[in-house]
Parts: structure tokens; C-alpha cells; sequence
């Protein structure tokens, strides 16, 4: 019996540490709505992050990373795969200058200066006006798919940080790919 006392223990300490780590980073999808401008269609998300310590302390070292977020429209089909209609990405850079003591955000060649990580963390949770595709892209009457998902792009780091999040949970940011059906995709 006391054997059993032990272990289940230990499997209590242990989930406890692994939830603790889970919740000190994420990326959630909280909602996202495709709209309709024009000839085209523009995506909003709001988005929930949480960078971790080991990520935060290298933006804070002026380590840039990037950020990627992807999208896509398929259209279902029954007894086959999905018909892929749209897949699209966007980058966001975060990065801290030292000289300016301003944490910079670049998307799209357009770029932003903050005093403060949180105000520059804005921008990467918010994600507005994104134009994802062309009206042209669908076929009035049928039913599409949207899939949004966002990650800390790796490769784009600097060489020696990509060594250490190879094997580091720190360095292994990445949202769950939210799905919803668009509702007003009329031609």
C-alpha cells in the first residue's frame, strides 16, 4: 500500500508541473470572421498568447522572431479530400531595438514601434484586415471550410537559438488549427 501512496504522488506532482509548463505558453484561436470588402474577403482573429519565459527573455535580448499565421478555404466533399480553394500566409516580426529601446512589430513591410512588450503583443493577438482571397476564388452555392492556425516560426530564428529549441518545449509555440464555417461567402 504505501508503495501505491508513492507513486500516485509522484503522478500528482508530476501532471501539476506538466500543467504549470502547459499554461506558462500558448497560442489560442480565440474566434476568427472572414468579411467582405470589395472584391475581396479579409479575415479578423482575435488571438490569446502567452510567450513563455524562455521566448520573452530573448525578445528582451533583442532576439527577432517571427510569427506565422496561416489560413485556408476548402470546400467539403463527401467521399474524396477537401478541395483546397485558398491557403495564404502572413508573417509578424517582433523584435527589440536597444539603441531605441523600442520593441519594433513588422508585417507586411509596414512597421510599428512600442515602449513596452505588451503593447507590441497587441498587434500579434489582433490580427485585423488581413485580405485572404479574391471573391473570384469561390463558386456561389456551395459550403466552404475556413482553418486558421498561428506558430513561432523556428526556422527563422538565429542558428544558435535554432539548436536549443530543436529539443526545448520553451521554444515550441503553436496554436491548435481553429475551424469554423463561413456564413456569408456570397458571390
Amino acid at each position: 500500500m504505501p508503495y501505491y501512496k508513492k507513486v500516485s504522488l509522484f503522478f500528482v506532482f508530476f501532471l501539476t508541473c506538466l500543467l504549470a509548463s502547459a499554461a506558462a505558453q500558448h497560442i489560442v484561436v480565440k474566434n476568427a470572421d472572414l468579411k467582405a470588402s470589395g472584391e475581396s474577403y479579409y479575415l479578423n482573429a482575435d488571438l490569446e498568447i502567452s510567450l513563455g519565459e524562455k521566448v520573452e527573455e530573448a525578445v528582451n535580448r533583442g532576439v527577432p522572431v517571427e510569427f506565422l499565421y496561416e489560413f485556408e478555404l476548402v470546400r467539403p466533399r463527401f467521399l474524396w479530400l477537401d478541395a483546397d480553394v485558398v491557403k495564404t500566409k502572413t508573417r509578424i516580426k517582433v523584435s527589440y531595438h536597444a539603441l531605441s529601446r523600442q520593441y519594433l512589430v513588422t508585417q507586411d513591410g509596414r512597421q510599428t514601434s512600442h515602449d513596452i512588450l505588451s503593447e507590441a503583443m497587441i498587434e500579434l493577438v489582433q490580427l485585423y484586415d488581413w485580405k485572404v482571397f479574391n471573391k473570384s476564388a469561390i463558386e456561389p452555392g456551395q459550403q466552404y471550410e475556413a482553418k486558421l492556425s498561428m506558430r513561432l516560426d523556428q526556422s527563422k530564428l538565429p542558428k544558435a537559438i535554432q539548436v536549443d529549441a530543436i529539443g526545448s518545449e520553451g521554444w515550441n509555440l503553436a496554436s491548435e488549427q481553429f475551424e469554423w464555417i463561413p456564413k456569408d461567402l456570397n458571390h
